[in-house]
């Protein structure tokens, strides 16, 4: 699978942050396949927004595809690279979890938006009434699943898609909320150690330590 993605010019674009690309770059450097990563300046996007399939960003483009919406990119790859589960009940358990991360995003979203600047609000308040108690769901149900598999990773006995989407979401409730990893990780020792372990993947680590620094 992986040999064959590696025939296949991929270009991802997305802004110059991590946020719903940064997965999607890091699932490429775990298959170890190469491709452009096009990061996008916020005052060259209105020009390419009507260009894209859905009107937002990331988009992935290969073999004269365009493919819109995140989830829909993580999925195809991670199916492409090998890495969204050996049977067809991981891969549905691969699905699942990373819906719950979906569910989590999108129920912080009025926080994440006041945190990162982009519109006026408390962020003080948003983080108790909102970030909180979603925080305290979606790592709960991580940890329980981490605990009940066994093997460090939340699907099967290897490295999954989902895996790297909630290193990368437990990153983002460290880097937004701005709590620091203790405060963050409090109560949840499995999902720290998990996430140390999916970052010090050999081939995870070396886009980590060379990746361009953003905020968020």
């Amino acid at each position: 699978e992986i040999s064959r993605g590696m025939k296949v010019h991929y270009k991802l674009i997305y802004f110059f942050i991590r946020g719903r690309g940064e997965p999607i770059r890091m699932l490429f450097s775990l298959a170890g396949v190469q491709f452009e990563d096009k990061r996008v300046q916020l005052e060259e996007w209105p020009k390419m927004k009507s260009h894209t399939p859905f009107g937002s960003l990331p988009v992935l483009e290969f073999d004269n595809q365009q493919l819109g919406q995140s989830q829909a990119t993580i999925r195809y790859l991670a199916t492409r690279f090998g890495l969204s589960g050996r049977t067809p009940i991981e891969e549905a358990q691969v699905d699942a979890f990373a819906d719950c991360i979906i569910d989590f995003t999108n129920a912080i979203d009025e926080f994440h938006l006041v945190a990162c600047g982009l519109v006026p609000g408390s962020k003080g308040e948003l983080y108790e009434r909102e970030f909180c108690p979603a925080k305290e769901k979606l790592m709960g149900l991580m940890q329980k699943q981490l605990k009940k598999n066994g093997t460090g990773w939340i699907v099967g006995n290897s490295i999954t898609s989902v895996d790297v989407q909630l290193a990368c979401v437990v990153q983002s409730m460290i880097d937004e909320s701005g709590k620091g990893e203790g405060e963050i990780l409090r109560g949840f020792q499995e999902i720290g150690e998990h996430q140390k372990k999916v970052y010090s993947h050999p081939r995870i680590a070396p886009y980590i330590e060379s990746r361009p620094y953003s905020p968020f």
